[in-house]
């Protein structure tokens, strides 16, 4: 049997992508970190030699490295994306069961909402990651576990009988560094956890029973298979792995392109870009002293600048210049990187710009966002849907009945506007009353309510502001409901025509009250 560090075919093929959008997530330390992966060296850098530190090459492409800027668009376009999925908390119907898992989902104390948005993340940063149900020995209650899609090595989702795929084997590398017994110095710990439904190798009588076990291995050429255990809840097992991939478009085994890999190597070309420029910058401003006919046999170095002097010997042709890069491409160069700069601005700001502009009605902004956020739909549904499907799981394994089980849901935000009413829309729709719009105070209520300036109902409000009359409050109105608005249960009726000055023409300063069109 081979190691269990072995790796799937489709993981060696996405790994390098996952890697490189790691990096460019974490930062310009992490991508100069990597060295000449994404910064290789000019020709005339490896001609100087580039195998060792000291090495002119080396210490060239050092200096190439150093003046070079790298622009985190990435991150900043994974932050804006989650903060806007994010705007509005997700719904989560749980049974009895499984309620302690609302507020504490995680070993580390997370709650389900912090939760997916830590899937939503991961989801944004490299397109993959998965979830898996666990339990403590000794305790009943199960926790749930996110790993990195670096960390899912090889998994298997044959197929049954019935011809449908069911994931039977996942292989997570879990190594990790752990502090040493002396209590200060740390190492790294190889620890593999294997997932498996069944027996990994057929009996005699070609069958594999259906049963989850899992066991956990520090060495990846020690694998024992009679180790696997069944993880048990109050004596329950499962007859499923309690695991869910979760990609950009689905929750299957195969692995998805990150949606932000694009602008991850946008991001790299502009890096790379930035070097050349910043170098041809560095190299105009250090221009070589040239002499022609000056041949200096006395050793020393010779000086130039202020208060130097270069004598020439007679004779044709002798001359002394400088001799600088040819700045002609420089322009064409910078040119190059602006546009490339506006592209990935373009993609990284795309969302801010959708859900910030104010000049929009609400509706018409949705309308225009809806294209653009399409992408942050089906992300947040999925990994919504994956979430769901093993909260179901465990809810099954702490022994829900199939009615309890079905009502398990998990309802993502999709929300991605900010239709807050501003207080310039609710001062012209108070206007537009005062001018004699058929609009009651009801309705206006009504859309306060639903824009998110107000969690009252309107009887709740009326009842507040004769709280606040009484009291004597500043702009509290009359007693009896201020500006001439009744608190009795007998509310006014939009489609009613109602008293009080309706011309649009009239006098402003007769009977103009604001509220001129409530019931009295």
């Amino acid at each position: 049997m081979g190691n269990l560090d072995s790796k799937h075919p489709q993981y060696a093929q996405h790994a390098p992508d996952w890697r490189q959008q790691r990096t460019t997530f974490a930062g310009e330390r992490a991508v100069k970190d990597a060295g000449f992966e994404y910064l290789p060296p000019t020709a005339g850098q490896r001609t100087d030699g580039i195998t060792a530190p000291e090495q002119d090459g080396y210490q060239d492409w050092d200096a190439y490295k150093r003046r070079a800027v790298f622009h985190e668009f990435h991150r900043e376009a994974v932050e804006t994306m989650l903060g806007v999925m994010h705007n509005k908390p997700a719904q989560f119907e749980l049974p009895a069961v499984l309620e302690p898992l609302r507020a504490r989902a995680t070993l580390r104390g997370e709650s389900l909402d912090m939760l997916l948005r830590r899937i939503n993340e991961e989801q944004l940063k490299l397109g993959r990651c998965g979830i898996m149900g666990d339990v403590v020995e000794g305790q009943d209650l199960p926790h749930i576990a996110l790993y990195h899609a670096e960390d899912l090595i090889n998994w298997d989702d044959g197929e049954r009988e019935d011809g449908v795929e069911s994931l039977n084997l996942v292989v997570i590398d879990e190594s990790e560094q752990v502090r040493t017994s002396d209590g200060f110095e740390w190492e790294n710990v190889e620890k593999y956890r294997v997932l498996v439904l069944g027996d990994l190798v057929e009996n005699e009588q070609g069958e594999s029973g259906a049963r989850y076990r899992a066991g956990e291995f520090r060495d990846k050429a020690q694998f024992d298979e009679s180790e696997l255990a069944e993880p048990n809840i109050r004596g329950r097992t499962l007859e499923e792995i309690p695991f869910r991939f979760v990609n950009v478009k689905d929750v299957v085994a195969e692995p998805d392109q990150g949606p932000l890999l694009g602008l991850s190597s946008l991001a790299l070309a502009i890096y790379r870009g930035e070097a050349d420029y910043r170098e041809s910058l560095h190299k105009q401003s250090q221009d070589t002293f040239v002499t022609i006919g000056l041949v200096k046999e006395d050793g020393k170095p010779l000086r130039v600048g202020a208060g130097a002097h270069v004598s020439l010997p007679s004779g044709p042709g002798n001359d002394a210049k400088w001799v600088g890069v040819d700045s002609q491409g420089l322009t064409e160069q910078r040119e190059a990187l602006q546009n490339d700069m506006r592209r990935a601005e373009s993609k990284s700001n795309a969302l801010v710009e959708a859900v910030s502009s104010a000049a929009e009605s609400g509706e018409a902004l949705r309308i225009r966002v809806s294209a653009r956020t399409a992408s942050l739909n089906q992300i947040a549904w999925t990994g919504a849907f994956a979430l769901q499907e093993l909260l179901r799981i465990l809810a099954r394994w702490l022994g829900a009945s199939e009615a309890e089980i079905e009502k398990t849901t998990v309802t993502p935000n999709l929300d991605f506007v900010d239709e807050r009413l501003a207080a310039t829309e609710l001062s012209t729709l108070m206007g537009s009353k005062m001018l004699g719009a058929p609009l009651s105070l009801r309705t206006v209520h009504g859309i306060m309510f639903e824009r998110g300036l107000t969690d009252l109902t309107f009887e709740e409000e009326l009842e507040e502001m004769e709280k606040e009359a009484a009291a004597g409050m500043p702009g509290s109105g009359n007693a009896d409901g201020g500006d001439g608005v009744s608190s009795t249960s007998d509310p006014v009726n939009p489609n009613e025509e109602q008293p009080g000055n309706n011309d649009p023409n009239a006098d402003p300063d007769k009977g103009a009250d604001i509220n001129s069109n409530a019931k009295k």
